[in-house]
């Protein structure tokens, strides 16, 4: 695990790269995901896998989290990592983050029994950090993380969602 020497010096380096030639800042993720049986699919990310299934109660063998949790998971995840970043760059010592997330959904969407959205009504998280910084810096920081987070930033506004369909 790094320092967080280390990692700031990896963000200011950044910064100051992206800064000046903004084409290195583009990033294009992939994931290809196969379907593996049941409601079980993984999902090729790197050189990592995911895997995601559904609850017995839903048609699954509940192997892993549904995509809904691992949505939500991707949530979490990058508010926390955008507050470690930002706690660096600030100067700021974390002795813990941890982020609490839910998701509240209307199933008759998903199953097309009444006309409602498929997908997440609203997710409710909360952070909590551990420090004894100075409640300035601290408001510095939690501004930043809210300001600068991705996936969260995905999920407020309307995203390009363009699909093809190929049939063999």
């Amino acid at each position: 695990m790094e320092s967080k020497r280390d990692l700031k010096t990896i963000l200011e380096r950044r910064r100051v790269i992206f800064g000046q030639k903004p084409e290195t800042a583009r990033y294009v993720p992939k994931v290809v995901t196969q379907w593996k049986g049941g409601l079980r699919n993984e999902n090729a990310i790197r050189n990592h896998t995911v895997v995601s299934d559904y609850p017995v109660p839903s048609g699954g063998a509940d192997a892993a989290a549904n995509p809904m949790e691992l949505l939500l998971a991707a949530l979490g995840s990058c508010v926390s990592a955008v507050y470690v970043e930002y706690a660096a760059l600030l100067d700021v010592t974390l002795d813990g983050v941890t982020v609490e997330l839910e998701g509240e959904i209307d199933l008759r969407g998903l199953f097309n029994v009444a006309a409602v959205e498929s997908g997440f009504q609203s997710i409710t998280y909360t952070v909590r950090l551990e420090t004894g910084a100075p409640r300035e810096k601290v408001d510095e920081l939690i501004r930043l993380a809210d300001e600068h987070c991705p996936v969260s930033d995905s999920l407020k506004r309307q995203v390009a969602v363009n699909k093809s369909v190929a049939v063999a």
